[in-house]
């Protein structure tokens, strides 16, 4: 049994718009490669694989794993909305804590075709038929359920929320946008690299989506120091919860899109730790809308919400470094992949950790924080540190 988990590697194929990439196995056969490569070890090392894909066929796992061989080894497949690539990581951090395995891969991938359209993807492509009209009233679990079904229309009521019953300035809507298009331009990875304009449509304040892949190879400290492979970066705390009734009627849209659950689970992360928001000096968020991007970072224990303004204002700043929130360009910026979006956070926090992510380093960081969330059913956090 393990008392701690490493990362020994990290990999990460481009964001791509909708219908930019061949299939799930190219792009996943890029991230795989890369991570392998980067941990300075053969496949045949690899005890399990856990692979997460939002839009993919039943042996989505297989197809992941035809560019480089199989090896009899167990494959387990997740597909579970925004949630899927945050759960392989946590279930294959188990398996090393546990001690079933010693060296575990976890490859997110997604690869949508361009007939999905972005409608499609946000739920526009049918009407809410006033389900969101007076949040207050909607009492029955089935319409609580159905409110999901339509994410945008969600986002939606959650500026209006900000901007009407919290105060929150429309400069700071601004602000948000112009740094993740910023970080983007920096980040070579980046969906908005690859496209010269957001789609008509698109909301300002919406995430653009995206095909994209990345992968994480875990391992014990044992292995680590078996086979002479980096142990650099350490998993201190990996957390996830979900939210509760009271919530989904309480008639908050913040709560409904996962406020208090992020609240909750960062807290757990944080004692599990040992630390605090104060210790924190690099974060990827879950920013699915600029919305997001406030509500999360106040809900993670970086600013109040009273203060939300001048936290966006001054440039996210943590321990005094400026775009220490989503240096990547979050999901605003770097584009949302489901199956594969958890996992490029935590890819990127581990080159910010190296110190090797040239443009949007943050000088000195050691310990960073990774969220994610599935429209607030489920919200998880992960704190890494650097050994």
């Amino acid at each position: 049994m393990s008392e701690r988990v490493l990362i020994a590697g990290v990999g990460m194929a481009s964001f791509l718009p909708l219908g930019g990439c061949d299939s799930h196995a190219a792009l996943a056969g890029q991230a795989i490669r890369s991570v392998l490569d980067d941990a300075r070890i053969d496949y045949d090392l690899v005890d399990q694989v856990f692979t997460s894909c939002v839009q993919g066929d039943a042996a989505i796992g297989e197809q992941m794993l035809s560019r480089i061989g199989y090896s009899g080894i167990p494959i387990f497949s997740l597909s579970d909305g925004c949630a899927s690539a945050s759960s392989a990581f946590q279930l294959a951090r188990h398996s090393v804590l546990c001690g079933e395995s010693e060296c575990v891969l976890v490859v997110g991938v997604e690869c949508m075709p361009g007939r999905i359209s972005n409608r499609e993807f946000f739920g526009l492509k049918d009407p809410a038929r006033n389900l969101f009209k007076d949040d207050g009233q909607a009492r029955d679990s089935n319409v609580l359920l159905e409110r999901r079904s339509h994410p945008a229309v969600l986002f939606a009521a959650q500026t209006s929320w900000l901007l009407t019953r919290m105060g929150i300035t429309e400069r700071s809507f601004d602000d948000v946008l112009g740094r993740a298009r910023a970080q983007a331009a920096v980040n070579p990875n980046a969906l908005l690299n690859r496209v010269m304009d957001r789609d008509g449509w698109l909301p300002p304040y919406l995430c653009p989506p995206a095909c994209g892949a990345a992968a994480v190879l875990l391992c014990s400290p044992a292995f680590a120091l078996r086979f002479g492979v980096r142990a650099d970066v350490s998993v201190l705390a990996s957390t996830r919860g979900s939210d509760c009734m009271s919530e989904q009627e309480s008639g908050c849209v913040l709560d409904v899109l996962g406020r208090a659950t992020t609240r909750r689970v960062a807290q757990h992360a944080y004692q599990q730790a040992g630390l605090g928001p104060e210790d924190i000096d690099v974060v990827e968020l879950h920013d699915q809308s600029v919305g997001d991007f406030m509500v999360n970072s106040a809900a993670l224990g970086f600013c109040r919400e009273e203060e939300i303004d001048r936290f966006v204002q001054l440039g996210h700043r943590l321990k005094g470094q400026m775009n220490a929130v989503n240096p990547s360009g979050g999901l605003l910026g770097r584009g949302h992949a489901p199956g594969a979006t958890g996992l490029a956070q935590l890819v990127e926090l581990v080159w910010q950790l190296r110190g090797v992510a040239k443009g949007r380093q943050i000088t000195g960081a050691r310990t960073a924080l990774q969220h994610s969330t599935a429209l607030g059913r489920s919200v998880s956090v992960t704190l890494l540190q650097r050994t």
